[in-house]
């Protein structure tokens, strides 16, 4: 796989969680539910996009050998497969949301730590 396409991928993804995490965040400051929903909705996007890679087979792992260390297309593969975790999350947070709920903070509470992870491994896998 050619080095650019890698990094474009990963990188516009990095860029939406980002963003999305950063409205969580502002909306817990400010209490403003709008920017919350809007987070939440990108993390929907970005589970989109996160299917769309990962089914469309723009990321190819190289063969390993055994106990090697695995390719950052590998890690790549993971990075993606947990984003769309993220989005089955933040749907439910959605749903909760609009049924005004009382466990519509629980989603956020998962999807900032994870998210954060997710951002840092990213960048990790970016740099090699």
């Amino acid at each position: 796989m050619d080095r650019q396409v890698f990094l474009a991928i990963t990188s516009s993804a990095q860029w939406a969680l980002f963003l999305a995490l950063a409205l969580i965040i502002y909306s817990w400051i400010e209490r403003k539910r709008w920017i919350q929903f809007t987070g939440q909705g990108l993390f929907v996007a970005l589970a989109l996009y996160s299917v769309w890679v990962l089914t469309s087979g723009m990321i190819v792992v190289p063969e390993v050998p055994e106990g090697a260390v695995p390719p950052s297309e590998a890690r790549a593969l993971t990075f993606f497969f947990g984003l769309s975790i993220l989005g089955i999350v933040a749907a439910i947070g959605l749903v909760l949301n609009y049924l005004k709920s009382t466990l519509s903070k629980i989603p956020n509470l998962i999807l900032v730590p994870i998210g954060i992870l997710l951002f840092f491994m990213v960048y990790h896998l970016q740099r090699f």
